[in-house]
């Protein structure tokens, strides 16, 4: 009678502890993952990244807008791969567009030098990016919007600085893509990553 009451207890502690392990983040589909960048730029509209030249600009869309239709009419959707830092090995994202797969995001110095830019290279490859931590970014999961993930992304080779919404100084086109000095990735530009499918 005690083998049995041991075996019902420990069967019955091996339930409990399984139905607590539903991480969320275990059961998530593994990378890459194609997503369309937003963040709420007002009650009614987002604000999205997507292609301009060999640049990346900010622009505005309706919440309403199909964001299928989105992905025709304008180059907004991203190809987010797991990757690993060019020397300590750690786990990072390369960011390619998903219709243009050899176009790649980096973070680089604007012309004058005095900031950080999101441009945009095209490589000679749709599986390997074109080389160095520019090419690479850390997502830093944030805290879900209306059941929405979202994400702060900071670039690898510039550690600190932060994918987002700002405007760039005055000599640049205003809707151009800076990244931001950010303390810690909680402070940092929330983008909310959304899906065509």
């Amino acid at each position: 009678m005690k083998k049995i009451a041991i075996i019902s207890l420990l069967f019955f502690v091996f339930l409990s502890c399984k139905k607590n392990n539903t991480n969320p983040a275990l059961l998530e589909v593994p990378y890459p993952h194609q997503w369309i960048f937003t963040a709420d730029a007002s009650a009614d509209k987002y604000v999205h990244l997507e292609l301009a030249g060999n640049n990346m600009k900010r622009s505005e869309i309706l919440k309403t807008y199909s964001l299928k239709q989105l992905t025709l009419d304008r180059f907004c959707e991203f190809n987010v791969a797991e990757s690993k830092t060019e020397f300590t090995n750690k786990l990072c994202y390369t960011i390619q567009f998903e219709r243009q797969r050899k176009r790649w995001l980096f973070a680089g110095l604007s012309s004058n030098g005095q900031e950080v830019h999101l441009g945009t290279t095209s490589s000679g490859s749709e599986t390997a990016d074109p080389g160095g931590d520019g090419y690479k970014f850390f997502i830093h999961e944030m805290p879900r919007v209306n059941d929405v993930r979202t994400v702060a992304i900071e670039s690898v080779d510039k550690p600190g600085y932060y994918i987002s919404t700002s405007p760039p100084g005055f000599n640049y086109s205003p809707t151009q893509v800076v990244l931001t000095k950010q303390t810690k990735p909680e402070s940092a530009q929330r983008w909310q990553c959304r899906s065509a499918k």
